[in-house]
C-alpha cells in the first residue's frame, strides 16, 4: 500500500514527514531512508522525519545540563535521520518543522510540548512562524585549537544538540564550504563523532553557511549551527540578543540569556506538499 509523507521546508531546510504513531518505521531502515532522501530520483531531502507516540513524562538523564522546564508531559516524540539514513540526536529545523506539523494537523495546540532525544522542547506556532526553547548548550570549547588557515578566526565548539565548530571570517561569499567542511567534519580535535561546520560573517546581523554532518554538504540553513553560531558570538565578540542569522535558506532569529538557560530559535516553515510513496520501490 502507499505511504502517506507530508514534505515541509524549514528556512530552507527540506524534510520528509512520515506519522509513524503507528510504529511502521523501526528506525533501522538506513537504506531506505537513504534512497528517500536522494534528490532527482526519489522525493529528495536533507532528512526524515519521524513522529511517533511519546512517554507520557521526561526525565532527564543530566538534569544539570538543560534550561528549566516545569513543562510534565510530551505530546510526541520527534526522531530525525540524516540524509545518509542515519539517526542524530537533535535537528533545530527539524524540530520546529515537527511542530508546524503536528498544530496543522490537529496533534497539538499552537504551543506545545514534545519529546527529542530523550530530552523535552518547548514550540510555539504562530501564523508561519515557529519559535523552538532550545537545550541549554555543552562541552563548550572556545579555544579548540583545530584552525589551519589563515585569514579565519577560531570561533569555539559547542553542542547545542549535535555537535558545532564555529569560524568566523570576513567573507562568507569567498569560503569554499564544500572543502573546508569536510576537513574540519573530520578533523582529528572532534573525533569521533565528528562535527558539523559553521561560517560566520560578523555584521550588523549574522551571515552564516554551513556544512552539515550527515547530509555531508552545505545546506540551506541550519537550525543548532545558527543557535551554535550565536552562543560563540556572544561569547567571544559580545554580541547581544537577540540576533538576527541569515543563511541561504532566510533569516532565523536566536533569542537568549547570559546564562543560555532561555534560548530560542525562530523562523519561517512551510509546508510544501502532501504525497504517496510506494516503499517497495525504494529498497
Amino acid at each position: 500500500m502507499p505511504i502517506r509523507f507530508t514534505k515541509l521546508s524549514a528556512t530552507g531546510n527540506d524534510f520528509i514527514l512520515f506519522d509513524n504513531r503507528a510504529g511502521l518505521f523501526r528506525g533501522g531502515e538506513e537504506q531506505l531512508f537513504r534512497s528517500l532522501c536522494t534528490r532527482r530520483v526519489a522525493i529528495g531531502a536533507d532528512g526524515i522525519l519521524l513522529i511517533e507516540q511519546s512517554a507520557k513524562r521526561i526525565v532527564h538523564s543530566k538534569p544539570d545540563r538543560y534550561a528549566p522546564c516545569a513543562m510534565p508531559s510530551a505530546l510526541f516524540t520527534m526522531r530525525y535521520f540524516n540524509r545518509d539514513g542515519r539517526e542524530s540526536e537533535m535537528c533545530g529545523n527539524g524540530a520546529r518543522a515537527a511542530a508546524y506539523y503536528a498544530f496543522h494537523r490537529g496533534m497539538a495546540l499552537a504551543e506545545m510540548h514534545f519529546e527529542v532525544s530523550g530530552d523535552l522542547y518547548h514550540a510555539a506556532v504562530a501564523g508561519n512562524k515557529v519559535r523552538l526553547r532550545m537545550q541549554k548548550p555543552w562541552d563548550l570549547q572556545l579555544a579548540p585549537q583545530a584552525l589551519d588557515e589563515t585569514g579565519m578566526e577560531e570561533g569555539g565548539f559547542v553542542n547545542t544538540g549535535v555537535p558545532h565548530y564555529v569560524l568566523f571570517v570576513d567573507d562568507v561569499e569567498q569560503v569554499n564550504v564544500e572543502e573546508l567542511g569536510v576537513k574540519y567534519r573530520h578533523h582529528p580535535a572532534f573525533q569521533p563523532a565528528g562535527t558539523n561546520v559553521n561560517f560566520v560573517e560578523l555584521n550588523d546581523v549574522l551571515s552564516l553557511r554551513t556544512y552539515e554532518r550527515g547530509v555531508e554538504e552545505e545546506t540551506l540553513a541550519c537550525g543548532t549551527g545558527t543557535v551554535a553560531s550565536a552562543v560563540l558570538a556572544h561569547l567571544k565578540k559580545g554580541r547581544p540578543f537577540p540576533m538576527q542569522v541569515i543563511t541561504r535558506g532566510g533569516e532565523l532569529t536566536v533569542y537568549g540569556d547570559a546564562a543560555f538557560t532561555k534560548l530560542e530559535l525562530e523562523g519561517e516553515v512551510r509546508l510544501v506538499y502532501d504525497g504517496e510513496i510506494e516503499l517497495k520501490n525504494f529498497i
